[in-house]
């Protein structure tokens, strides 16, 4: 879609979202133990307007992005 602004990508699996609380709301349904068997190596968010690539990482209270 022409409204997309991010793509984001878990563990090599990319989705195209509008806005940052799909973002968020996204990252809160993947359980974080996905990372630790497979890393966060291919977890990532890219902003579509100006090509730049933030890490994603995860605490206790789940998966988020470093700006």
């Amino acid at each position: 879609m022409e409204d997309d602004r991010y793509k984001l990508v878990m563990f090599g699996f990319g989705v195209k979202l509008r806005d940052l609380d799909e973002v968020k709301l996204r990252l809160s349904q993947i359980p974080t133990q996905r990372a630790k068997v497979e890393g966060l190596e291919q977890c990532y968010l890219i902003d579509l307007s100006n090509a730049k690539k933030f890490n994603i990482n995860y605490d206790e209270n789940g998966f988020f992005v470093e700006f």
